[in-house]
Formats: C-alpha cells, structure tokens, sequence
C-alpha cells in the first residue's frame, strides 16, 4: 500500500513538471500569462504525454490563427475612419445623417464610436460632428424655402447679357476726306483759340456727376468713362441719365468737343482670337452709341494689339476693320472714334506714328476718326519731350505721318521712366522726366488749343488735381489763353 502511494506521488509530480513545461512554451507563442495549477487541473491530464503534447499544440494553433485574423482585420470604425479620409462611400442604403457627415456611419455610429473609444480610437468631437447634420439640414430647408418663394417678394434685376451681333466687315466703299481744324463739325463748335485743362472724372453715381466733380477742380474739360471699364456689359443706359447728363453739359457751358470718352481696357481690336475679337467690337459699338446718345463727339481708345500671335500689318487691318464696321452700324453719327498713340510696349500697335497712319488710311470716313496724343507715352515711345529739340522733332514728325488735322485730343501725364522705356508709367506733373520745362513748352504750343487737354496723373484727391491744373496754368505765357 506504501509503495503504491509512493508511486502514485511519484507520477504525479513527473506530469506536473511536464506540464508546466509544455505549459511555459506554449505561452512564449501565445503570449498569456502562466496558468495556476490547480488540483482539478492536474486530475484532467491523466493521459499520455504525446496526446498532452497534441492537445496542446491544438489549443496553440488555434489562438494563433485568432490572433492573425484579429491583426489583419481592423475593426470596423477604423475602416470607416479610412474610408472617410478618401471620402470613398459604398452603402446600399445612403440617409441623410451619412451624406452631410461621412465620418459618422449608419444608425449605429454612436455604439460604434463608443467602442471605437474603448479600443483605443479618438472621437471626442463626437457629439460636435453628430450637430453637423442639422446644421446643414436647416441651410438647405433656408434655401428651398427661399426658392419656393414668388418672384415678386423680391426685386430682382434681370443681369445684363452681351450680345454680339452679325459683323460684316464693309468694304469698297468711298473715302470721306476729313476738313481743316480740330473738329469737322465746325458749324456747332465756338473756337476760342484758348487751352481747355481738365482730367479724367469719375462718374460714380452718375454719369451727371462727372460734370460737377469737373468743376469742382477747376476743369475746363475733362474726360470719363460711359460704363465700367472692366466688364464687357453694363445695363443699358436710362433716358433719365441722358437728359441729367445733357443738361448739366448745358448748365456748366461744357462743349461736346472738350469730352473725351475712354474706352474699356478690356477691348482688343487687333486680336487674332475670334472671341475677343467679336466681344471687342461689340463693346465698340455700344460705347459710340452710348456717346452718340450723351450728345458727345469723341471716342478715346487704345488701338490693341497683335499679342505676339499675328503680325503687325494684320492687327492693323484687323483694328481698321473693326472702325469700318462701327461706322457703317452708325450711319448719320458725328462720333470720331479718337486713336491713342501707344509706348511701343510689346506688340501694342500705335507705338509708332506710322501705325495709327496706316489705320487711318484703311478706314473709310476720315471724318469720323482722330488722334489723342498722350505725352507719357510718346516720351516711352523714344520722343524726348524734356528737351526743345526733342519736341520740335516729336511735333514735326506727327505733322509728316499723321497730319494735325486729325488731332482731337491730349492726355498730359509726366513719365516715370526714361526716354525710350517703352514702359507706361504715369507721373505727376513735373514729378517725371519731361519735367516742369517740358510741360511749360506743351502747354504754350498753338497746336493744343481748342481741344480737350485732360490729366491723368496717378489720383491721390480731387484737390491734387486742381492744383495740378493751377500748376499748369501758371506755366502759360502771355501769348497763351487758358479756359
């Protein structure tokens, strides 16, 4: 009896060890903590060592293929977190809470976060992100409730739309030749043989108001802008305006012929795209119809350019065309449109007196086509204004090319750059490199009388430009007038 109860003991403690060796191994594959081994424990390894070794390793295999397919499948809200970044979304079913926030996914997103925050994950802008529906929800019930509404709770202004029509590029048609004087229409215009100094006016408000802000700087001319210069429509223009207009021009003894219009800096009549090209006469002809109706006589525009996509001579012909085609769409009209001479910047036509004498020369009515000289460019341009020689060559050569019967119109600018910069950098008025002497030359010269003699000097107020004017009035001698 002894020795059987020493045998039993003896068994039990070499399966003790045995097992707490296999035990310790399979451990450093599973990665759990060691097992206390109890009495209940030890009764249920009664078997033989090689089936402990397989059930064993059993056990082992199976936790570990547990534990891969947890490390290879992420939870699920991680691939929602995934997803979301790409904003990747594929449901069958799509509610409204999922389209307006993709990081919240389904009824069941707030269970999910909440074991998404147990595992590890970061969702404490929950709560922030579940208001984010509604937020949405109520800007969209705002805005259909405002499209349902009639249209005649609200003033709505139709938005003006351009409207190019049918261009026909007239040709063959007789020449009219172009009288003596700064104006043709020599039968509704006074000449006083005076100096007639103004600027460039803003009409804000109105168009009326540009005359009063005329005269506020002591403007005895001045020029404007008939519609904003940087879009390509403007609505139409009221009758009420016209008339405000007419009568202000009446009441403060301004003659059609001292108005200068500028054009749109949008326009580009030498283009060879077929788009700008159509918008730009279209632009042309409603800003001279616009100018026909206000009773005005001139038309200042920049002739355009070529872009470094078509040659010079094409550009031309492209910019007398577009004249052409305004002439023949405005029969009986008194409108001259009034050329620019350009700073011989890149491929802008007009650097050259030649240029705007070949556009000249392709356009049918002479009558209704001048030239605005404007002295900062022609200094960029290479003509040296500062100097007397300079300027006798510069007023010798216009004479030669153009003629100055065509003449209609100066913008007095001093220049930033030097002679020959080819760069358009208006200064004030003795500020630049032509210089008090050089203006005092231009103002006394009989050539520039009797037409619109307008500043457009860099705006700092209105009282800068009146004492500009008074500057330039202090530089006439005595042969000279000024208005």
């Amino acid at each position: 009896m002894t020795n059987m109860f020493v045998r039993n003991i003896v068994s039990l403690a070499k399966l003790f060890s045995h097992y707490h060796k296999m035990a310790g191994k399979s451990n450093c594959i599973i990665g759990e903590p060691v097992p206390r081994v109890t009495r209940s424990a030890i009764k249920r390894k009664f078997s033989s060592s090689i089936e402990q070794n397989i059930v064993l390793s059993t056990d082992n295999d199976t936790k570990e293929s547990e534990k891969q397919k947890t490390l290879q499948t992420p939870p699920k809200n991680s691939v929602v977190k995934a997803e979301s970044k790409g904003k990747v979304f594929k449901k069958e079913k799509t509610t409204e809470q999922e389209t307006c926030n993709p990081d919240v996914a389904g009824p069941n997103s707030k269970s999910r976060g909440k074991k998404a925050k147990s595992e590890g994950s970061t969702h404490e802008n929950l709560k922030e992100t579940e208001k984010l529906p509604k937020v949405i929800k109520e800007k969209v019930i705002k805005s259909a409730k405002t499209a349902s509404e009639p249209s005649g709770t609200k003033s709505a202004v139709p938005k003006p739309e351009m409207v190019i029509p049918e261009i026909v590029i007239p040709i063959n048609k007789p020449y009219i030749k172009r009288e003596d004087g700064p104006s043709p229409w020599n039968g509704t215009i006074k000449y006083d043989n005076k100096i007639f100094l103004g600027a460039h006016i803003s009409a804000a408000g109105g168009l009326e108001n540009a005359i009063k802000n005329a005269m506020n700087i002591g403007a005895s001319s001045f020029a404007l802008f008939v519609k904003n210069q940087r879009q390509w429509v403007s609505k139409p223009m009221e009758d009420g305006t016209v008339e405000r207009f007419k009568a202000a021009c009446a009441e403060n003894n301004f003659s059609p012929h001292l108005i200068l219009p500028h054009g749109s800096y949008l326009m580009n009549c030498g283009s060879n795209d077929p788009t700008v090209l159509a918008k730009s006469r279209a632009n042309l002809l409603d800003e001279v119809q616009r100018c026909e109706r206000l009773g005005i006589l001139y038309y200042n525009i920049h002739p355009g350019s070529s872009c470094g996509k078509g040659t010079r001579e094409e550009a031309i012909k492209s910019i007398s065309d577009s004249i052409n085609w305004v002439h023949d769409q405005t029969p009986g009209s008194k409108v001259s449109i009034v050329l620019e001479n350009m700073c011989r910047q890149g491929f802008t036509i007009g650097g050259d007196f030649s240029d705007l004498a070949e556009i000249i020369q392709q356009v049918f009515d002479h009558s209704r086509i001048g030239v605005c000289l404007d002295t900062c460019h022609a200094l960029a341009a290479g003509y040296d204004l500062a100097t007397s020689q300079g300027f006798d060559s510069f007023l010798e050569e216009f004479e030669r090319v153009i003629g100055f019967r065509y003449l209609v119109a100066v913008h007095l600018n001093d220049s930033e750059g030097e002679v020959g910069c080819h760069r358009d950098r208006h200064a004030s008025i003795g500020k630049g490199k032509i210089g008090i002497e050089g203006f005092r030359r231009i103002i006394n010269c009989p050539r520039f009388r009797d037409i619109p003699v307008v500043l457009e000097t860099p705006f700092i107020s209105d009282d800068h430009y009146k004492q500009e004017i008074l500057l330039l009035k202090s530089l006439a001698e005595s042969g000279t007038i000024c208005a």
